[in-house]
């Protein structure tokens, strides 16, 4: 009866680590996938205000409230993400969790 006993806890341990293992992996694929949609909506509205005057703002924060609500975030750290503009060109970028490296999904003007 005992050995059984310690066999079910060891099982239910194994669960329980098993189970964290992949919610913590499906939070930051779902992060990710946040910080995708992010730079999407920061690289319409960029390109609205280009529409409108001619050229892309030296910042994020000119964006805001007219051409986007509010810049959104990094939804782990808080942090804005990286815009780099350069004339008629610029690029965003974003580090993802699952991908090492910096700034590894970045979008550009079209």
């Amino acid at each position: 009866m005992i050995e059984l006993m310690v066999v079910m806890a060891i099982i239910g341990v194994m669960a329980a680590t098993t189970m964290a293992i992949n919610v913590s992996g499906n939070l930051a694929k779902g992060r990710d996938g946040k910080r995708k949609a992010d730079l999407a909506a920061i690289q319409s509205a960029l390109e609205i205000y280009r529409s409108d005057l001619g050229a892309y703002p030296a910042g994020t924060g000119s964006l805001s409230p007219t051409y986007i609500t509010t810049v959104p975030k990094d939804p782990k750290t808080g942090q804005a993400y990286t815009y780099t503009p350069a004339g008629t060109v610029y690029s965003l970028c974003a580090d993802l969790e699952r991908v090492a490296g910096a700034n590894d999904y970045c979008v550009t003007n079209p």
